[in-house]
């Protein structure tokens, strides 16, 4: 590259920069935090809200963006445009909020004004169409089932009761229920709270979906007040103001923020010196899903640091585990009638977009279809428990406070990456609630380019995978999909594995001690 045009290059990517700064410097941080909620917002009504909201589709049954926006191009180019430009406003927004912590602890009007944006777009978003995935109308099916019919959704399929009004909604109508008896509690619940209105369900399961959410927000600003307080404001917005947060639970009502509540929920514990309660949220949470159940050894390592003695880690472990099974119990009682009821043998054979989706793809026509499923399902697991138990050990020789945050979201990051079998964009919700407690480095990027990269998925899939008539062959289409969803992601981790080689390198050969002169 010329001079000339090395100096034009450098000129043009420090533009945003120099707006970033004189936005800084010429507003105060209430304000800009204020015009960049108010932008966000603007986009969520302007290129979802509009087209896709619960009056305009009028609540009619398999509307999703796929069909809404099947061949019009425009309408399709207005989606990608509309997650793009959340991006920017998210990552200016973010920008912001780590300012305001540099300059000192951020005042009440900086606090009031995030907080104001967050409750203005969710409570908008709440209207929003689950057009991302039906699991919102499975979920209130189920809760109906039990609710209102006195069904066991454990055992009891949604066809069974064809005759209700909410199975013209449901995807899968032919399978129990995928989730833990915890979560199908509070669908009943909700569900009897809710009444029979389509319009009034929908809101409920979202509503329920932003009590979570909330608390969710108290628990990451309440550890980073007290222990990072510098960096607690941008820790609430790198989580609660993600785009795929807010689009995926008060837009599409994923329950995953209900499990992400009990995850944080239990580190809250371990940090206040409370690993029993720790380990009994992580379980409470495994009874939404088994998600938090992979972090246990993570909480198990850190009580036994702090407790001296195999006696009392002994103990410890005994009561600790007592009392979660007397909780497993208590949560399992009421649909309780024997067999596989999590339907575990099912879920071995559900893969797609992910890194087993893509190997098991290519050993099915050498091993068949039930072999493969079964030989890459159990690798993937057999890998999982390695990590697990990896950075548990890693977290009981930590010596800082994140060591078990940090530990959790690795665990959390390699299963999303490399081990789960059904990857979907909400899933990143996971490890990037854990990632706003960390503060910044390769790991919250990891986190955060996974949830932006995972946001591609649906038109990836829509636009260029599926475009109507059968779907194409599994081969084709998982060796397709899991690589361009994941790939930017893969291809970071590995930037960032051989950078940490060679610099551990490096430090190898500068702590030798120098040869004779």
């Amino acid at each position: 590259m010329l001079p000339d045009q090395l100096s034009t290059h450098r000129a043009a990517l420090a533009w945003p920069r120099r707006v970033v700064r004189l936005a800084r410097v010429s507003m105060p941080g209430w304000l800009s935090l204020s015009v960049l909620g108010a932008l966000f917002l603007g986009i969520c009504v302007i290129g979802l809200l509009l087209p896709y909201n619960l009056f305009a589709l009028k609540l009619r049954p398999y509307a999703n963006i796929a069909n809404l926006t099947a061949g019009n191009r425009l309408a399709q180019a207005g989606f990608v445009l509309t997650l793009a430009a959340l991006a920017g406003v998210y990552y200016l927004a973010w920008r912001a909020c780590r300012a305001a912590g540099r300059e000192g602890r951020p005042s009440r009007a900086v606090w009031a004004a995030l907080l104001g944006s967050l409750l203005a777009i969710n409570l908008a978003m709440l209207w929003l169409y689950p057009i991302d995935a039906a699991d919102v109308f499975d979920n209130i099916d189920r809760g109906r089932i039990t609710a209102q019919y006195g069904g066991n959704p454990f055992y009891d399929t949604p066809r069974r009761f064809a005759h209700d009004w909410s199975f013209g909604y449901v995807a899968w109508p032919d399978y129990t229920s995928a989730y833990g008896p915890l979560w199908e509690l509070m669908a009943a619940g909700t569900s009897r709270l809710a009444g029979s209105g389509t319009l009034a369900n929908v809101l409920a399961f979202k509503t329920l979906d932003l009590l979570f959410y909330a608390g969710c927000v108290a628990i990451i600003a309440g550890i980073l007040r007290r222990q990072a307080p510098e960096r607690a404001l941008q820790g609430v917005c790198l989580f609660a103001l993600n785009p795929i947060v807010i689009y995926e639970t008060a837009g599409n009502g994923h329950n995953d923020i209900v499990m992400v509540f009990f995850i944080l929920l239990g580190l809250w514990a371990l940090l206040r010196g409370r690993p029993g309660w720790a380990a009994l949220a992580l379980v409470a949470g495994g009874l939404i899903k088994f998600i938090p159940l992979l972090l246990l050894p993570v909480v198990a390592a850190t009580a036994w640091r702090a407790l001296p003695g195999w006696q009392r880690q002994l103990r410890w472990s005994v009561i600790t585990g007592l009392a979660a099974a007397v909780m497993v119990a208590a949560a399992f009682a009421p649909f309780w009638r024997g067999g596989d009821i999590l339907a575990v043998q099912r879920r071995a054979t559900l893969f797609t977009a992910s890194f087993p989706a893509l190997a098991q793809a290519q050993l099915e026509a050498s091993l068949g279809v039930p072999t493969s499923e079964h030989t890459v399902a159990a690798v993937a697991a057999l890998l999982t428990l390695i990590v697990a138990g990896y950075q548990a050990w890693r977290a009981w020789r930590g010596d800082d406070w994140m060591a078990p945050i940090r530990a959790s979201t690795h665990i959390l990051l390699f299963y999303l990456l490399f081990a789960c079998l059904w990857f979907q964009a909400w899933y990143t919700l996971w490890p990037l609630a854990l990632a706003a407690l960390l503060p910044e480095g390769a790991v919250a990027r990891t986190v955060v380019l996974l949830s932006y990269a995972a946001a591609w998925k649906t038109i990836i899939f829509d636009d260029f995978v599926y475009t109507g008539g059968p779907l194409p062959s599994k081969a084709w289409r998982e060796t397709l999909l899991g690589p361009i969803t994941l790939g930017i992601p893969w291809l970071y981790v590995a930037y960032r594995s051989v950078l940490q080689r060679r610099r551990h390198a490096a430090e190898r050969r500068a702590s030798l001690p120098a040869g004779p002169a």
